[in-house]
């Protein structure tokens, strides 16, 4: 689970486009990654870029999140995750202490986290661009452990290792691409992620 919090390392709603502005109504703060979250999330993204029955929508940001951890294999996310999700214009910040890891990210993250305090806080901080026609890019781009980002060279070795084990990932363990219509965008906005059709 990891890559669960690491993409942490780590998106609906009801169909109606006031449910959905009524979610990221107050812009600005951490929101909650909810194992309900994948399915509202996904309603949005099918409605939006499969079925086409919504020219566009808005996805809270922690909906958003538990779906990208489905996505790398994270579907039984425990009902009392703590990690949180900010979302601002540039990057996905998934945080957290190391206490309230689950076992097996815990596990998945020991050369990161051994030798640190349960209470140590964790950052992910994932970057969004368009890959093309058809695909948008969600890359890591660092984790930081109380504030200081892990060096370059040791995060490189970690995030391979990882990449191995989650095949939805690229070799590098950074990088998870999801596919889109022709035409159709994603982009991030402050505390969601706004899909809009093709």
């Amino acid at each position: 689970m990891l890559t669960r919090p690491i993409c942490l390392t780590l998106m609906s709603l009801t169909l109606a486009a006031g449910t959905a502005a009524a979610q990221t109504d107050s812009a600005a703060g951490p929101r909650r990654i909810a194992p309900e979250g994948v399915y509202r999330a996904s309603a949005l993204v099918d409605s939006v870029f499969i079925d086409r029955l919504l020219p566009r929508a808005v996805v809270d940001g922690g909906d958003f999140a538990a779906y990208l951890m489905a996505r790398l294999g994270a579907r039984d996310l425990p009902p009392d995750f703590a990690f949180t999700v900010e979302i601002d214009t540039a990057l996905i910040r998934i945080a957290g202490r190391i206490a309230d890891l689950p076992p097996e990210a815990r596990t998945a993250l020991s050369q990161l986290v051994l030798l640190v305090p349960p209470d140590t806080r964790l950052e992910a901080q994932i970057e969004l661009a368009q890959a093309g026609r058809e695909a948008v890019r969600f890359h890591l781009r660092t984790i930081t452990v109380q504030g200081v980002p892990i060096p370059e060279t040791f995060l490189i070795a970690v995030m391979a290792e990882i990449g191995r084990q989650y095949p939805a990932l690229t070799a590098t363990g950074r990088d998870l691409y999801v596919q889109m219509p022709p035409g159709a965008t994603m982009a991030l906005i402050p505390g969601a992620v706004a899909l809009n059709g093709p």
